[in-house]
């Protein structure tokens, strides 16, 4: 295998988990209705701590494919994931705002903002 084919092999690799993860997101936000519980002030909490906790996710694996396949310094380490993660944020809700029963919401990105702010001040030692 040629040098290059290797490379775009290895970024193929490093960022398919972070593409099948977008994938299951974009998923779940074409569903007109998800499941949700009797009290509305728990089905709040459950479905904001859902997006903390999956773009939280996804923030990682895109952090760990770039940790992969660039040699990223500064504050482009954690910055550069930190954009992609909250464009695909703003592109999820916009996906969200053409599916009959749902709606995009400025808030949501908000906690999808604040799930990759935990990981980051985590991975820093922050907390």
């Amino acid at each position: 295998m040629s040098k290059k084919n290797n490379n775009i092999f290895k970024v193929i690799v490093a960022f398919l988990p972070a593409v099948i993860w977008a994938s299951f997101i974009y998923f779940l936000s074409a569903q007109s209705v998800l499941p949700s519980l009797a009290l509305s002030t728990w089905d709040f909490v459950f479905k904001k701590t859902a997006h903390v906790v999956v773009y939280g996710i996804l923030y990682i694996l895109f952090f760990r494919g770039f940790q992969q396949t660039t040699e990223l310094k500064g504050n482009q380490v954690w910055l550069l994931p930190l954009i992609l993660t909250l464009a695909y944020a703003a592109f999820d809700e916009l996906h969200q705002s053409t599916v009959p029963g749902r709606h995009g919401s400025l808030r949501d990105i908000g906690f999808d903002a604040l799930g990759c702010s935990l990981v980051i001040m985590r991975k820093f030692g922050y907390i």
